[in-house]
């Protein structure tokens, strides 16, 4: 009995009373709340991260940012489509003053013709024609200062470019392709071509010989006869 007998511990008188014994529950550690993680991260030596706006001031921030591009998009939309609208009208009435120009300059012409066909009946034949072509100068010159150029290809070579072949012209004294006839003369306006010359031109050479050994041949007998 005596070996189970604890020893007493001297201790300072000084010290003895201010020692107090604290019992720690080591099952209620679990339950404890846990620091928040900047206080964690402070407690492992690492800085706190700062992530800024929050996420619903940012969504609202960029949707701010959307809404303002699509009125910017919409508008320049309507911009443009106004500027397209107000283009097409300008062409059109630029079109309708030009045309206006040359029925103004055209005028003048038209009074010369009806001025010669009422004193047709009471002048001769000769200054008839002489007033006519004074009528045709006149025409002309009016159309000279619209830009307009004509286009007389006789004997030049044949280009589709300036021209439309609509017959074939037989001639050995030309070489092929050259234009032996104009039905129609053509007319280029400011360097365009409003209308292609009518023109005949030379056959070639081997079509006009096959022409020739397509031909049905004249009997002996028929010659004779």
């Amino acid at each position: 009995m005596d070996e189970h007998k604890e020893t007493p511990i001297d201790l300072p008188a000084d010290e003895s009373e201010d020692i107090e014994i604290e019992f720690v529950d080591e099952d209620s550690g679990a339950d404890d709340p846990q620091p928040p993680v900047e206080v964690q991260k402070a407690e492992k030596g690492l800085e706190p991260v700062d992530l800024g706006p929050s996420v619903e001031i940012e969504i609202e921030r960029l949707e701010g940012e959307l809404d303002e591009l699509r009125d910017i998009h919409l508008r320049k939309l309507a911009e443009f489509d106004n500027f397209r609208k107000r283009t097409e009208r300008e062409r059109v009435e630029i079109k309708r003053h030009a045309n206006e120009e040359l029925v103004r300059d055209l005028l003048p012409v038209l009074d010369n013709f009806e001025r010669a066909l009422e004193h047709s009946s009471e002048s001769d034949s000769n200054a008839f024609h002489e007033g006519v072509e004074m009528i045709a100068k006149q025409l002309w010159d009016t159309l000279e200062r619209q830009g307009v150029e004509i286009v007389d290809p006789m004997g030049e070579k044949f280009s589709p470019e300036f021209h439309e072949a609509v017959h074939r012209v037989d001639d050995g004294s030309l070489e092929p392709g050259t234009i032996a006839s104009v039905l129609a003369k053509g007319y280029l306006c400011n360097g365009r071509l409003v209308r292609p010359a009518m023109v005949g031109v030379v056959a070639d050479a081997p079509r006009q010989a096959e022409a020739e050994s397509e031909a049905p041949e004249t009997s002996t007998g028929e010659a004779d006869e």
